[in-house]
């Protein structure tokens, strides 16, 4: 069982971290708050990578510390079902520290930048997964590099899927629209609709069908200084929808 050790007994390994990288989740904390075990679509993911046979993968996209990977394998997924990928090789490495797991967690890490077409590190990734999960991921990007990264997650998964599934949370806001957060460059922020918007586009250009389901978070985004005030936590989930087969018609 991986356990859910207090703030204070890590206080010493986030400041580590800390120093590393800014990064909101270091900040918040959020890599020791995992995953409620009652969790409906938690559930799901979990009885899908641990059914019999299962040909189902997983990928924590932007897996940062890799603690949803170690809390699935925790929980009983095979290791071989596992992946984790993050554009800073320091939280990888530094994961690894703080789970003392160096040698036991067994799950693929990959270092790439998957809104980067020249970085081939991810291309091990290509054909390998059914489950995705994103973070607060989607929310750092504008609206054509997310475009382009549901292009890569299609490509990512393996061949004949029909019942992909991805998962998380993002901010967004209930009129879509560009923002700047922080110092960094414009992000594109969804509303319910826009993120359907998205997933229709992606479908359109990788011949693949999605319906996106969303509902409010718990989390208080606007109290952060970063975000505009009208921001609000929305988790998602993204069901592959099945095609139909295409019927061809014969005049003989």
């Amino acid at each position: 069982m991986l356990m859910r050790t207090s703030f204070a007994s890590n206080g010493f390994q986030r400041d580590k971290a800390w120093a590393l990288s800014r990064a909101p989740f270091i900040g918040r904390w959020k890599f020791l708050r995992l995953s409620e075990s009652d969790d409906p679509c938690y559930r799901q993911v979990l009885f899908r990578l641990t059914l019999s046979h299962s040909r189902d993968a997983f990928l924590d996209l932007g897996c940062g510390f890799g603690q949803a990977l170690r809390q699935l394998r925790a929980d009983g997924v095979d290791a071989s079902q596992l992946y984790g990928v993050d554009v800073d090789a320091d939280l990888l490495a530094f994961g690894y520290d703080l789970f003392q797991d160096q040698d036991s967690l067994g799950a693929t890490l990959l270092v790439g930048d998957i809104v980067d077409p020249e970085d081939l590190g991810l291309q091990e990734l290509h054909g390998k997964v059914t489950i995705v999960h994103a973070g607060s991921f989607f929310h750092l990007f504008t609206w054509t590099e997310q475009l382009y990264i549901g292009r890569r997650i299609v490509e990512f998964l393996k061949p004949e899927t029909q019942n992909a599934l991805i998962y998380g949370n993002c901010a967004g806001t209930p009129s879509a629209r560009t923002a700047s957060i922080g110092q960094s460059h414009s992000r594109f922020l969804h509303s319910a609709d826009s993120f359907q918007r998205l997933w229709d586009e992606v479908g359109k250009l990788t011949r693949t069908k999605w319906r996106v389901e969303v509902e409010p978070a718990s989390i208080d985004v606007a109290q952060l200084p970063i975000f505009p005030k009208d921001v609000q936590a929305m988790n998602f989930t993204i069901f592959q929808v099945p095609l139909e087969p295409t019927t061809v018609m014969s005049w003989w």
